[in-house]
């Protein structure tokens, strides 16, 4: 299965425009005009690799690669306020005992600093394992090497993005069906659809009454760039979504475990009798 960079600073892998050309040189993110703010301790400059191939799917791996256009903020304010007019998105705002909202666009009364209402928007990307290999591949493409369809080794983590992840849905979710506000959760459809998998939720939809909503996009290749589109609105309620996490039926056996801590013991046991 082929694995590698999909994107470098912004321009698909096999892009070799001016543009393209300049972004890389200068490390920099096109989705937001700044240079790219990833990091790793691998390498002496930032970590551009925008989203991935992992085999068919192309997987986005930098929150900012959901600014593409502003299009998630266009749809959003379409889809909630029905307007694009007098609206505002401030970005990172922190609640004492919660953490901090990645966005929030409110939308105040005309010539006015008066708030009428305003949403929450989180994003969440996917993650990577052997990362290592990730920034190889990256190395190898900024030095002009074709890497199209290598398999570089690295892995998606998506059950280490649901064990931190669900708990923040589960907490924000909380306040924010308290204040009688929506939030959005901006997740790519390869990630959602684990997120439901996981979780056995298999009977989502849309309601409108409800305050945590899922807003599903995915990419495609368009011309000579990748663009994001969304493939639907899903939303449920914090009730909802706790019952799905007690009853997650990913659940170990206890007998399974009970297995390991005897082998544990044993070997324990036999290392102490040739201590004696």
């Amino acid at each position: 299965m082929a694995k590698h960079p999909a994107e470098l600073f912004g321009y698909p892998l096999e892009v070799a425009s001016d543009e393209a050309k300049l972004a890389r040189n200068k490390y920099w993110c096109p989705f937001v005009d700044q240079k790219c703010n990833k990091q790793s301790r691998l390498i002496n400059y930032p970590m551009g690799v925008c989203s991935v191939h992992y085999g068919d799917r192309i997987i986005a791996l930098s929150p900012r690669r959901f600014l593409q256009d502003k299009f998630i903020f266009k749809d959003i304010a379409d889809q909630y306020f029905k307007t694009r007019n007098n609206l505002l998105v401030f970005k990172e705002i922190g609640v004492p005992n919660i953490g901090t909202f990645d966005y929030v666009m409110v939308k105040h009364k005309a010539l006015s600093s008066e708030i009428e209402d305003f949403v929450v928007i989180e994003f969440q990307t996917a993650q990577t394992t052997g990362t290592g290999q990730l920034v190889q591949a990256l190395k190898d493409g900024m030095e002009g090497q074709d890497i199209k369809g290598r398999n570089y080794g690295f892995g998606l983590n998506l059950a280490d993005i649901w064990k931190r992840s669900f708990t923040q849905i589960l907490n924000k979710g909380i306040v924010l069906e308290n204040w009688g506000n929506r939030i959005y959760w901006v997740i790519q459809e390869a990630v959602y659809q684990n997120f439901l998998d996981r979780y056995n939720l298999n009977e989502m939809g849309y309601n409108q009454s409800h305050k945590t909503v899922f807003a599903v996009y995915d990419i495609k290749e368009q011309k000579d760039k990748y663009e994001l589109f969304r493939t639907r609105f899903e939303s449920s309620t914090i009730n909802s979504l706790f019952n799905a996490f007690r009853k997650n039926p990913n659940i170990p056996p206890r007998d399974a475990f009970i297995d390991k801590l005897k082998t544990r013991l044993k070997d324990k046991m036999h290392l102490k009798l040739r201590l004696d």
